[in-house]
């Protein structure tokens, strides 16, 4: 028996603070949830845990990006449906107008409202905002460039690839107009054999003895400009009066072959005295282009004054809007895959999705001076308002088909994440009912060892007892 070293004493002790640790560790881990507290207790699956953390934490953000798409894209297409609603209404006023019962003065009336639903749509395009971004200007549409300031590509659809294009402008967009001949005698009144009626495109005004010029020019004016047609005089000294050596134009307000001027009158002394023969006529002419490759192969080209539609069976479209001082010879322009709203819907770098929100103003949809105060202009306007819903009604139909792919990547992400979380659990989560029973059966070996070390403390107690003997 020795006293120096109590070896059942230090085994007791080894044994109870291994007991006691492991008890600790059962504590932590029933404390915490999680059976991976430190890199001690598994480093490979703290390494794992912490790339699956990262992914999640992804994965529910783009989630959430996502969402954010979806909002956009309802704003566009609420803003959309607003402009559904007024082209309807404009299309009824247009039919209305195009009805022989009324009079000029009854159109201009409908006039002044398509007047302002045409204004509510270009206020609509210009302040659509979503997070100060505005959705419908063409400023989150894909970039593209000219070599041509009086061309501009005003859409594109998706399936047109980024790339270098050009056409061949053959005929600049013109606007019908009379120029009459050089006026005299514009400070003397209308006498008695130059009063008369004067036609304008189908409607009468009648010229008074009596009247001044300067109030026949302002009669002929409003009446004109109530049609679509700009009267001025071509020296451009005044537009509200006329003076000696001036030559009054008629001139319509929107291009292309559609567009006339006729001004006709059975009195020829008032003719002389505007400057204009009886019969006087003059159309319009849209621009004409020819294509040159890659697209001369399947596409074709629909023009309307100043408008250009290029399309093709596979969904491409092209549409370029051209002034009238184009010139003629080649254009170039290059689409670019570039300024459209980028939506990052994945966990990784290029996981992105690219919405085109193309700008939708009354320019764009062909509306610009849209006239009905005349049964031709009318019948003409609701053409040009098909045209129009067509188009916002296929922007329309794209945005809703961005709007389910992004629904179903919401749910992918959604489900990935869980899926991730799930195995996470499974790698870091503590197993209570299993940990329990670890931390029962260590704390029974702590307080089995306590005991037995109280007790192996005791024995060098017995030698004492042999001493005394």
């Amino acid at each position: 028996m020795r006293i120096n070293h109590n070896i059942s004493a230090l085994k007791a002790t080894s044994l109870l603070n291994r007991n006691n640790s492991a008890m600790e560790k059962n504590i932590e881990k029933l404390s915490s949830g999680y059976k991976i507290n430190r890199a001690a207790d598994d480093g490979a699956g703290m390494a794992i845990s912490k790339k699956m953390r990262l992914q999640i934490r992804a994965l529910d953000q783009a989630s959430q990006n996502s969402a954010d798409g979806i909002s956009v894209i309802q704003t566009a297409e609420g803003a959309l449906n607003e402009v559904t609603s007024m082209l309807q209404r404009m299309r009824e006023l247009s039919v209305q107008a195009a009805n022989g019962s009324y009079t000029l003065s009854d159109r201009e009336t409908i006039q002044k409202e398509i007047d302002q639903l045409n204004s509510e749509i270009q206020r609509v395009s210009e302040s659509t905002e979503f997070n100060t971004k505005t959705l419908l200007d063409g400023s989150l549409d894909r970039k593209t460039y000219t070599n041509n300031a009086s061309v501009e590509v005003s859409y594109t659809s998706d399936a047109v690839k980024a790339g270098a294009y050009s056409v061949k402008v053959n005929q600049a967009p013109e606007k019908a107009a009379v120029v009459g001949g050089t006026l005299t005698n514009t400070a003397t009144n209308i006498s008695a054999t130059e009063a008369g009626v004067i036609t304008i495109n189908g409607e009468q005004i009648t010229i008074n003895e009596g009247d001044t010029m300067t109030e026949v020019y302002e009669r002929i004016r409003l009446a004109g400009d109530s049609m679509g047609i700009d009267v001025y005089p071509t020296d451009g000294t005044s537009k509200t009066s006329l003076a000696d050596g001036a030559k009054l134009k008629f001139e319509t307000k929107q291009y292309g072959s559609s567009e006339s001027v006729s001004i006709t009158t059975e009195n020829a002394a008032l003719a002389a005295k505007l400057g204009l023969s009886t019969t006087n006529s003059a159309a319009g002419k849209d621009v004409k282009l020819t294509l040159n490759s890659p697209l001369d192969d399947t596409a074709t080209v629909k023009t309307d004054g100043g408008i250009a539609t290029i399309t093709d069976l596979n969904g491409v479209e092209i549409q370029l809007q051209v002034k009238s001082d184009v010139g003629t010879g080649t254009v170039n322009f290059n689409v670019l895959d570039a300024g459209s709203l980028v939506l990052q819907v994945g966990a990784a770098n290029k996981q992105t999705l690219e919405i085109n929100l193309p700008r939708v103003d009354c320019a764009t949809l062909g509306l610009e001076n849209l006239n009905v105060c005349t049964e031709k202009s009318a019948t003409k306007s609701i053409n040009k308002i098909d045209d129009a819903i067509s188009k916002v009604t296929d922007i329309r139909a794209k945005l809703g088909a961005y709007q389910n792919r992004l629904d179903h990547a919401v749910n992918n992400l959604d489900t990935v994440s869980l899926n991730l979380d799930e195995a996470l659990s499974r790698i870091t989560d503590t197993d209570m009912a299993k940990e329990m029973t670890k931390y029962t059966q260590n704390q029974v070996l702590v307080q089995a060892g306590s005991s037995v070390l109280a007790q192996a403390n005791e024995l060098p107690q017995t030698v004492l007892s042999l001493l005394q003997g």
